[in-house]
C-alpha cells in the first residue's frame, strides 16, 4: 500500500513538472523596448504615489501639531 502511495506521489510530481515545462514554453517575453516602457510606467507610478503619501503625511502632522496647540490653550 505504501509503495502505491509513493508511486502516485512521484507520478504527480512528474506530471507537475511536465505541465510546468509546457506552460513555460508558452510564455511571451517582452522586448527590451516594452520592458523599458513598462519599467518607466511603474517607476513614475511609485514616484507619484510616494509624493502623494508624503504630502498626506506632512498635512496630517501639521494638523496634529495645531490640534495639540489648541488643546494646550483650552486645557
Amino acid at each position: 500500500m505504501a509503495d502505491k502511495k509513493k508511486a502516485g506521489f512521484f507520478q504527480k510530481i512528474g506530471k507537475f513538472f511536465k505541465d510546468y515545462r509546457s506552460e513555460f514554453k508558452k510564455l511571451i517575453w517582452p522586448t527590451p523596448k516594452q520592458l523599458w516602457k513598462n519599467s518607466a510606467v511603474v517607476l513614475s507610478g511609485i514616484i507619484v504615489f510616494a509624493a502623494f503619501l508624503a504630502a498626506f503625511d506632512w498635512g496630517f502632522s501639521k494638523l496634529f501639531v495645531e490640534l495639540g496647540n489648541w488643546f494646550s490653550i483650552i486645557f
